[in-house]
């Protein structure tokens, strides 16, 4: 698998895909998805971060250029004939209805568990948890669990510097693990169901949908999210991951990841390491086309 690409944070909205029902755009990290995401918190996938008030969102943007868009009774006021939502700090496609009949045909469809989407991303092993969650550490199902924790757990010496070649190792037989399970045909990937934690709900928490939760059950949603794995190569201390969702919730692939002790590279919040931009993009979607029910893939 190709290292994966990740453009630039800050660079402008793209126009991929223009059709008379409805608008494909590639959004840039860094940028809201809604006007009304600052500040909010959203299951659809809008990142909690106020972030700059004076920078539009992709929203806006697309309403400028197509003023059909904001026409259209969508979710909530204001937000037009947007369909989905992608955290500020993920780069990749959105769509957008163009008509109000399309924009409940495709609303439909998303609700219906119809559309799917693929994404790219960089992750590096740690022996974090993710804090809140239940249990605090997880295995993808699909992979032996008792070997990924002891890869993903092995301690270093004290005081003992790892150097390159111990994570690139960790890093290769991690992937190994995952790239085995695949080819042998067996579903890999993460399911649970979600909380809003920390201060202020900015970070979300999951849980094993079959675990017994007693009585801390309420905070805790209904709904089973899962997260599927598609491709995985090593790439020295890094993993470069393909995943695929059908329904999505806030920071959904960021929370899994770190829950299975692989946070994406440039996401702080979820215990990744620093870096230039989140390691995070949506490039490729698929849904029923609103006229006929024909499944359209677009890639970026």
């Amino acid at each position: 698998m190709a290292s994966a690409p990740f453009p630039p944070r800050g660079c402008p909205p793209r126009v991929v895909l223009e059709d008379p029902e409805f608008l494909v755009v590639e959004k840039p990290a860094g940028m809201h998805t809604a006007p009304g995401a600052r500040g909010a918190v959203d299951p659809r996938g809008e990142d909690a971060d106020p972030g700059d008030l004076r920078s539009p969102s992709l929203a806006e943007w697309v309403f400028l250029r197509y003023p059909e868009i904001l026409a259209v009774e969508g979710w909530n006021r204001g937000e037009g004939g947007l369909i989905h939502r992608l955290d500020r700090e993920t780069s990749g496609l959105v769509l957008f209805a163009r008509t109000s009949r399309s924009f409940r045909t495709l609303a439909r469809s998303a609700d219906e568990g119809l559309f799917r989407k693929e994404y790219a991303l960089r992750a590096r092993p740690s022996g974090g948890t993710l804090p809140g969650s239940r249990p605090g550490r997880t295995a993808p199902r699909g992979v032996d669990p008792e070997g990924w924790r002891s890869l993903s757990d092995t301690p270093f010496a004290p005081g003992q510097d790892p150097g390159p070649l111990r994570e690139s190792d960790r890093a290769k037989s991690l992937c190994s693990l995952l790239s085995d399970a695949l080819h042998a045909g067996r579903p890999v990937g993460v399911s649970g169901v979600f909380r809003p934690y920390g201060p202020g709900a900015a970070r979300v928490a999951c849980a094993d949908p079959e675990a017994d939760l007693g009585k801390a059950r309420k905070p805790w949603g209904s709904t089973v999210y899962r997260t599927d794995f598609l491709a995985a190569s090593a790439e020295g201390e890094t993993l470069e991951l393909r995943v695929a969702l059908t329904r999505g919730f806030r920071h959904q692939i960021r929370a899994h990841l770190a829950w299975i002790g692989l946070p994406l590279d440039g996401d702080e919040v979820y215990g990744g390491a620093r870096g230039d931009r989140l390691a995070l993009h949506a490039g490729v979607l698929e849904f029923p086309d609103p006229r006929n029910g024909a499944m359209v893939r677009i890639e970026a």
